[in-house]
């Protein structure tokens, strides 16, 4: 275990921090350092030594380790520096690449990644023409690309125009690569070629009647192209999701059941154990030879080895020593959470697992006990890792995995047999199919049922604070399920004492009875997860990190609007409330926002101003503002500005808003106009933000109607000729606000706030339509909640408050 410690330590050290000339040096000087030590030992003789000549043999291993993973890190890196590449992610600068692709395209919901669904890709760069030049490279990327990049699979050679930004995260990718042409496309050949074609062939067939919603493909063979997007929500929030893609636990059925299925002919035991090899590494190449297919089958072959052997100890020295192989192999495994995952959940079936089916075979049958463990074991040691991915807790994670855990082999075994139908026996595939979908429809029941259950998923405190607590509650329930073993542990140890204190004719120590110690122990642990758990819900509401920058947040207020744009740290412009105090201020409070600098009510609707209670709770508010085609004030306003000590103002063209370093126009409606249906009354404000590069125009209509628009673009033609950044569309995406100004303005990127599965038919497809014909980015509030809108270079960037 040090030795696997200080190879993981190395490998994120090397990746995260080292360029491969300094990684490599320093493996050498650790390869210098492990010589000289190995010298020392067997070397010098073993009588009296200096003190400074005193080395531990212990610490060779993890020497040896440091020094493997260094080298092998220093060798990829230098394969994955060379090439042209690095200087067209500085530059900016197109060019042509041909790309190997590396892994199966994953696709990414619409919204802020641009109109219609987009799909991630693995890939390296090969080679390409960069300035005229040709270069050969070895550059892995990910590419970022439109719907012809669905049909890419593992091994496929695409060219392509495009260019290349910085990765905005550590891992293999050094570039993210966005196509600018469509992808030329050179199918795989030999073994890949064929296995992509039996994939989709398999996929078609599983997909055919529409029974499971996808899932098949994704539990036989990780294949998720066909999932549909609300059940893949669903999986998410009851923690179901590892099922979809190829794990541990996939490889492990698949050498289990050619094991025993190899054994019912009677051959014997080690043959038998070759033969599931072989069987795991068909599977592999089945399902794609990719990093982390690979991690999946050698953490699933040491749990089978683990159950089969019964040898734990054995069982967690080659856990040990396949993660050091791994991550000599594959250095940016120390920073993939798959990893971190699938190493978790070993680590947790090889020492935590006999010891938890122990336990529960008091109270149930050994196979329950084995069915519950399971899921139990893994859960609790994946926990911690899992809330730094995401900070919520999946409540009922537990009994989904339970309850589907039943089903899971039989998905397996039957996808596979399938498979192999289509290869052998076409006739029989649809059979096999049909037969494993009575299994995956149970599976996505449970998703369906437990994730529309009350408190489904419930916040957890972020970062790395969260995932020590949720480390330490982890730790306080398995001791809790061991109480037993551990009592009589200590019950034996005391006795032993007593047993060697009168051997010694020495009196024993009066103490109290076991039972006694046990159950305020006991009480002890219990109070302590209440406490933990209790302080990290409470403070796992999502909150910007200190730091992070943001221009313009779209509150998700369910149907209504609320808009925040940042003026200074803590400070912002707010323009309406939303219909819900809550909404609004859980959304301030995750912007960490202070002090309103101005609220500004487009209109007097409820669904614009019936939250502003909640924009003064706890805040200071500088002015209110409104326009409207009434002649009153609702009385939640009064009451909100008589809180603040403010008089609310009243809007029009005429009016000015001096908010630096933020530059407000009031654009509608105009200066002493009749009053117009309230609607067409809504405040238009046209803001301009300053960025690193520059600045932004952000556009914010109200519930404006397609008239009082057209209007607008008459009285402000600068709309048209200059564009807008960013654009708040009309009325929630109503028809009646038309797609004219829209149009007229283009805006990069538009923003929709509308409630989840409204009554009202909002968005309408009328402007989703127009939307996509121009191009245009969509985020809306019923797909992605919060959406913070930022410039990184030359990118508008939205991302989704989690």
């Amino acid at each position: 275990m040090p030795s696997a410690a200080t190879a993981w330590a190395a490998a994120a050290a090397a990746v995260i921090h080292g360029g491969a000339v300094g990684v490599t040096a320093a493996g050498l000087i650790a390869a210098s350092v492990g010589v000289t030590l190995a010298c020392l030992v067997a070397l010098v003789p073993a009588g009296p030594r200096p003190a400074w000549l005193l080395v531990p043999v212990q610490v060779l291993p993890p020497v040896a380790a440091l020094t493997l993973v260094l080298l092998a890190a220093g060798g990829s890196l230098a394969r994955a520096e060379a090439g042209p590449v690095d200087d067209a992610v500085r530059s900016g600068a197109r060019f042509t690449a041909v790309l190997r692709i590396a892994g199966e395209p994953s696709p990414l919901a619409p919204g802020p990644f641009g109109s219609g669904t987009r799909y991630l890709v693995e890939a390296d760069v090969v080679g390409g023409v960069l300035r005229g030049q040709a270069f050969a490279s070895a550059t892995p990327v990910v590419v970022l690309g439109p719907e012809p990049w669905s049909g890419v699979g593992t091994g496929d050679t695409v060219r392509v125009l495009g260019t290349a930004k910085p990765a905005d995260r550590v891992g293999r990718a050094a570039a993210v690569f966005l196509p600018a042409s469509s992808p030329s496309i050179e199918e795989a050949e030999g073994w890949l070629g064929y296995t992509e074609d039996l994939r989709a062939r398999f996929r078609d067939l599983a997909t055919r009647d529409d029974r499971d919603g996808g899932l098949l493909p994704g539990m036989a063979l990780g294949d998720r192209i066909g999932l549909e997007p609300d059940l893949e929500a669903d999986m998410r929030t009851t923690g179901l999701t590892h099922l979809t893609a190829v794990s541990g636990a996939n490889c492990s059925y698949v050498v289990a059941f050619a094991f025993l299925g190899l054994r019912t002919v009677r051959l014997p035991r080690l043959p038998a154990a070759v033969g599931a090899v072989g069987a795991l590494i068909c599977f592999v190449m089945l399902v794609r030879p990719e990093p982390s297919v690979l991690r999946a089958a050698v953490m699933g072959a040491i749990g089978v080895a683990a159950v089969l052997s019964g040898r734990g100890r054995v069982s967690l020295t080659l856990l040990m020593l396949s993660v050091i192989i791994l991550l000599a192999a594959d250095p940016w495994l120390s920073v993939s959470f798959a990893f971190m995952l699938s190493v978790a959940a070993t680590l947790g079936l090889v020492t935590a697992g006999p010891a938890v089916v122990e336990t529960l075979e008091r109270v149930m049958p050994r196979i329950l006990a084995q069915l519950l463990a399971i899921p139990l074991t893994a859960q609790l040691f994946c926990t911690p890792i899992l809330v730094l991915i995401q900070p919520s807790l999946p409540v009922y994670a537990l009994p989904a995995n339970i309850l589907a855990s039943p089903v899971v082999p039989g998905i397996t075994l039957l996808g596979m047999l399938a498979v192999l139908a289509l290869i052998v026996a076409p006739v029989v595939a649809h059979p096999l199919v049909i037969a494993a979908q009575w299994g995956t429809r149970w599976v996505a029941g449970i998703a369906d049922t437990l994730s529309a259950a009350p408190a489904a998923s419930l916040p957890w405190l972020p970062g790395v604070p969260g995932a020590i607590v949720a480390g330490l509650v982890s730790v306080a329930l398995l001791l809790l399920i061991r109480r037993d073993a551990l009592v009589a542990r200590w019950g034996r140890t005391r006795r032993a004492s007593r047993v060697q204190a009168d051997h010694e004719d020495t009196a024993p120590t009066p103490t109290r009875s076991c039972p006694r110690r046990p159950r305020a122990w006991i009480l002890a642990v219990l109070g302590a997860i209440v406490c933990l758990a209790a302080v990290a819900a409470l403070a796992g509401r999502a909150r910007v990190p200190e730091g992070r920058s943001w221009i313009v947040t779209m509150c998700d207020v369910d149907q209504g609007d609320a808009v925040v744009v940042r003026t200074t740290p803590g400070h912002a412009l707010v323009v309406d409330a939303g219909p819900d105090p809550e909404a609004l201020d859980r959304c301030l409070d995750a912007l960490r926002i202070e002090v309103i600098d101005a609220l500004v009510i487009t209109h007097l609707h409820d669904d614009h101003y019936g939250g502003v209670e909640g924009a003064v709770r706890g805040r200071v508010l500088s002015a209110l503002y409104y326009s409207t085609g009434e002649d009153h004030l609702p009385r939640e306003v009064e009451k909100a500005a008589a809180a603040a000590g403010v008089r609310a103002a009243r809007l029009d063209s005429g009016s000015a808003l001096h908010l630096p370093p933020l530059r407000i126009d009031v654009l509608w409606p105009p200066e002493d106009a009749a009053p117009p249906e309230e609607n067409n009354a809504s405040a238009v404000l046209e803001v301009v933000a300053p960025t690193t590069a520059g600045s932004i125009t952000i556009l914010l209509l109200g519930d404006l109607e397609e008239d009082a628009a057209t209007s607008l673009l008459t009285a402000t033609p600068s709309l048209s000729t200059k564009g807008v950044e960013v654009l708040k569309i009309a009325h929630h995406g109503a028809r009646n606000g038309g797609t004219a100004l829209l149009e007229a303005v283009h805006p990069r990127l538009a923003l929709i706030s509308v409630g989840e599965g409204n009554d009202y038919g909002h968005p309408h497809p009328t402007i989703l339509d127009a939307l996509e014909r121009s191009r245009i980015a969509t985020a809306r509030t019923d797909e992605l909640g919060t959406v913070l809108v930022d410039v990184v270079g030359d990118t508008l960037e939205a991302r989704t408050l989690r």
